[in-house]
């Protein structure tokens, strides 16, 4: 905003230049006129609804495979604590898929074992219809 120092009178004038106000407050106005049709969705959208499921108060426990490696290629599964075989595992996997809430699985795996192991015990819990499936690693330095 300008100021005048000096006029014809030969005092200094006090009035404020209201011009560059004026300018910058149509361009902000012209601003917000294109930008707030945009703000509104002109596309109707129907939203899912979250079903609520009666919630029993007891929390759910997760699920813990531990996968030993045992060198040459196998390996020793422990549902929890307990060994398990491949097939009991499935078995028991079925049975805690169809739990409302489902339990999470977690899988904790040796270093060592060798991915194909790993996958196969995912690929059992996919069919299983396990939705919650997470890893267990060591805390990085």
């Amino acid at each position: 905003m300008g100021m005048s120092t000096g006029g014809n009178e030969g005092g200094p004038m006090t009035d404020i230049n209201t011009t560059p106000l004026v300018d910058v407050m149509l361009v902000l106005l012209i601003i917000f006129m294109i930008t707030a049709p945009l703000m509104a969705n002109k596309i109707p959208v129907v939203l899912p609804e979250a079903a609520n499921e009666p919630d029993s108060g007891a929390e759910v426990k997760a699920i813990t495979l531990s996968i030993q490696d045992r060198g040459n290629g196998t390996s020793q599964l422990f549902w929890e604590e307990d060994p398990v075989q491949f097939d009991g595992m499935v078995n028991r996997l079925k049975l805690e898929a169809v739990k409302k809430p489902q339990p999470e699985f977690k899988i904790r795996a040796d270093k060592t074992l060798q991915y194909k192991q790993v996958r196969e015990v995912l690929a059992s819990a996919k069919l299983a219809g396990i939705q919650k499936v997470g890893f267990v690693t060591a805390p990085g330095r």
